[in-house]
């Protein structure tokens, strides 16, 4: 019998198949085509669809009844989709107009010849398995964090809500908190008024919450960030900086807030920074 793991292994399994396809370059009509695929899971099958004509359509985003044209799909059905893939990153919004764009489409090219990925995948994989659970590279790119690159651990249950290319507001995850808080007061206070009005999504965030958060990073060295980017979750951030103290990137491991007590906490961030350290001056 498979073991239940709650929320992570419901939730995320399909959506995680979904970005493992994304990440590795398989066509999403790869997959839908042909009889002896076609016994997959219709939900995942659906989603890849939508996830498909979306990616044709980058430049200019669909509306609901340009993807029920283009997929034959019915409304309620695009509907309930778009809902699960915007929550989880896949696809967005385009501002202003109804119009749904696939997050995907650009983040293979802001991820793909990233020269911090070769130089610090040695340095993830010996965390990963080490600690047992998710590492994230992240990177900040103006007012959002964006993730380069996941590792994943042995330990049977993950947090696998993020994935590479995935961008959320700087700050709401460890890894990009362990970045925000390198920054100087002027600009945490810049970045943190821009997406005040994003961050009541993230586990209801407050722009009070995430200073305090900031003066605790600063002062213990680290960030530790639980149950706002992913319920459940808590993850663990350190950032590396150039020569002039500008953060350059940043490594985190996240894993269900049971298995990070305090001190396993401490004892992760020594092993981030540690890694960091063999990395250092290669800007």
């Amino acid at each position: 019998m498979r073991p239940h793991y709650g929320q992570f292994y419901n939730r995320t399994v399909i959506l995680d198949q979904i970005s493992f396809f994304l990440n590795f370059g398989v066509r999403a009509v790869d997959i839908l085509e042909g009889d002896k695929l076609a016994a997959g899971p219709r939900t995942l099958r659906r989603g890849l669809q939508v996830l498909r004509v979306l990616q044709e359509h980058s430049q200019t985003g669909l509306t609901v009844t340009g993807l029920a044209r283009l997929t034959g799909l019915q409304r309620p059905t695009i509907y309930r989709l778009l809902a699960a893939l915007t929550e989880s990153g896949f696809v967005r919004s385009v501002g202003g107009s109804k119009r749904f764009i696939s997050t995907q489409a650009s983040a293979s090219a802001d991820t793909a010849q990233d020269p911090r990925i070769e130089l610090a995948l040695p340095v993830m994989r010996k965390l990963a398995a080490a600690t047992g659970d998710a590492v994230f590279l992240v990177v900040r790119d103006g007012y959002e964090s964006l993730s380069l690159w996941r590792e994943i651990g042995p330990y049977p249950v993950q947090i696998l809500a993020t994935f590479a290319g995935k961008r959320q507001p700087l700050g709401v995850g460890s890894g990009g908190m362990a970045l925000l808080a390198k920054l100087d007061d002027a600009t945490v206070d810049d970045i943190i008024e821009h997406n005040s009005g994003q961050l009541e999504q993230y586990g209801g965030m407050t722009a009070r919450e995430m200073r305090q958060l900031v003066e605790n990073t600063r002062t213990r060295g680290y960030s530790v960030v639980g149950n706002y980017a992913v319920r459940g979750a808590l993850g663990v951030g350190c950032a590396l900086c150039d020569a002039r103290n500008r953060p350059q990137l940043a490594i985190s491991v996240t894993a269900i807030t049971e298995r990070m007590p305090a001190t396993r906490q401490r004892e992760i961030a020594r092993m981030i920074r540690q890694g960091l350290n063999t990395i250092a001056g290669k800007f």
